[in-house]
């Protein structure tokens, strides 16, 4: 065994590995498939998800060993073993601890028939690699799909920020625009009163002009009678 495949494995990284291979479908692609390379890689994938970088010999290896401790754990009677009741999930209710843990040294079923229909280890959507590809491929799809949804709320939340800011930038527009026409209308009505005040103003001037006007012409009238009168006086003062 190469140091490579020895590399320690923490608490965490093993209980990480153990639930990827314990799940469902992972199971089923391994059940009767004698090369099952697809398999690890896929726990190798991941794992990588997760931040563990391991090598498909290094699973291998592990699993292997992990076996090996539950049989012994199993036979001695003792459950001591902290992954003993994650392990007694699948390999238990197989009878015993040679449940397919994906490690096979020498599999048996090199030379074996594929599975009839009427088996019971025949399913129509689990035998072999292919069946493997299948579950992959809908494991994949099912994360295609939650990037999709995630892209599609991404690019709502985009599209409902710029409607704000465009929103937003219409009404500081619209207030400006209020804005100006209050403003114009205050300045048209200043030249209005403006101009109503000189109007009054002109006016008032010329009606005293007028005024001034008549009173003059009033006094030179006057003026004009009060010499006549005098001019008579001084030629006949017996008129009087």
């Amino acid at each position: 065994m190469s140091t490579n495949s020895r590399q320690y494995w923490s608490a965490s990284e093993t209980k990480a590995l153990l639930n990827i291979w314990a799940d469902k479908n992972v199971q089923q692609q391994m059940e009767g498939a004698c090369r099952n390379e697809e398999v690890i890689q896929f726990m190798v994938e991941e794992l990588a998800k997760l931040g563990i970088q391991r090598t498909t010999t290094q699973v291998r290896e592990k699993l292997k060993k992990m076996r090996h401790l539950y049989k012994t754990v199993k036979v001695d009677g003792r459950k001591n073993f902290p992954f003993f009741d994650l392990m007694d999930r699948v390999l238990g209710r197989r009878g015993g601890a040679e449940g397919q843990l994906g490690t096979s040294e020498t599999p048996k079923c090199i030379d074996a028939p594929l599975a009839q229909p009427g088996d019971k280890s025949y399913t129509t959507e689990s035998s072999g690699p292919s069946a493997f590809r299948r579950g992959n491929h809908r494991v994949r799809s099912e994360a295609h799909k939650r990037r999709a949804d995630s892209d599609t709320t991404k690019e709502f939340l985009s599209a409902m920020t710029e409607c704000h800011r465009q929103w937003l930038e219409k009404e500081q527009e619209q207030r400006r625009e209020d804005w100006e026409r209050e403003a114009q209308l205050r300045r048209e009505e200043m030249q209005q009163e403006l101009a109503l005040r000189r109007e009054e103003a002109e006016r008032e001037e010329r009606l005293r002009r007028e005024e001034m006007e008549a009173r003059s012409k009033d006094s030179e009238l006057l003026a004009s009678c009060f010499m006549q009168i005098a001019k008579l006086i001084s030629k006949d003062p017996a008129a009087l």
